[in-house]
């Protein structure tokens, strides 16, 4: 794998307004499986090539969050959404722009005017999900022939990250959102994949709180993945303590000569955990 190391800079959060976010972030190239799943297990994300990790000096509150697939117990809730949502056809491919799904997506961002994102254009959206997807698959959901969500993830052997699902239809009625995550860990069940990471949970956030309801879950805090919720829907870890402070640098640069020997323009082109 290669990594380019970015320079980090505070920006204003997209969660609380009243907090600036810090991340650890990395250009990363040519990565195997292997070293794929080793970032989604130290809790990193990523948008194209572009990785990342929160690194907040003065909250702690995105907390990386999984569920082992074959344990998934469904609730009454998401059954009725299932329900709601019975005349949805669902495709899965390679993921695969189109201009259609760049204007649902921007139909999607105005609904939600909550979220906040840097994909304001089609540029930015096609670098960020159809571009270096090595590992991507692609749920499309459709109405009458016509598209109504999309969900983009990327599954490896014994994985499943769910990177961003996007959606909008006329029937308010429709929870087409948990409807696409029910999809997904279906399709991590019928795979045999044994982890199906959320992305990250913050408590304090209902546009992210909701991760919690998938269950029994994992979190990762204190550089280690515990129980946070069961089936039945209790907390196993004090909703207090529930912080992840990320004091470590995952990815480091591996120089395996002499500073007099290395080009200086090569040293960031080597990873190492």
């Amino acid at each position: 794998m290669l990594a380019h190391f970015i320079d980090s800079k505070p920006f204003q959060c997209g969660y609380f307004k009243d907090q600036e976010s810090l991340f650890e972030e990395y250009l990363l190239e040519d990565m195997s499986e292997i070293e794929f799943e080793y970032l989604l297990a130290h809790g990193m994300r990523h948008f194209g090539d572009y990785y990342f990790r929160p690194r907040c000096p003065d909250c702690y509150q995105c907390i990386p969050i999984r569920v082992r697939a074959e344990d998934f117990k469904i609730t009454r809730r998401q059954k009725r959404a299932l329900r709601s949502c019975e005349n949805v056809m669902v495709k899965m491919g390679v993921p695969k722009y189109t201009d259609e799904k760049f204007d649902l997506y921007i139909r999607h961002k105005k609904k939600f005017s909550t979220l906040q994102d840097d994909v304001e254009d089609e540029q930015n959206f096609r670098l960020s999900f159809y571009v270096n997807t090595n590992f991507g698959v692609e749920f499309e959901y459709y109405i009458n022939d016509k598209l109504v969500g999309v969900a983009l993830g990327d599954h490896t052997s014994n994985t499943f990250s769910a990177i961003y699902t996007f959606y909008y239809a006329e029937d308010s009625k429709l929870s087409l959102g948990t409807f696409s995550i029910l999809k997904q860990l279906e399709f991590c069940q019928q795979k045999g994949v044994k982890f199906f990471y959320l992305g990250y949970y913050i408590g304090e956030n209902q546009s992210l709180k909701y991760k919690g309801d998938f269950r029994p879950n994992e979190i990762y805090i204190d550089q280690s993945w515990r129980p946070f919720r069961n089936a039945k829907g209790e907390y196993l870890i004090p909703q207090n303590n529930v912080l992840w402070r990320n004091t470590d640098t995952l990815v480091k640069a591996k120089v395996e000569q002499s500073q007099e020997q290395v080009n200086p323009s090569k040293q960031n082109e080597n990873l190492f955990f």
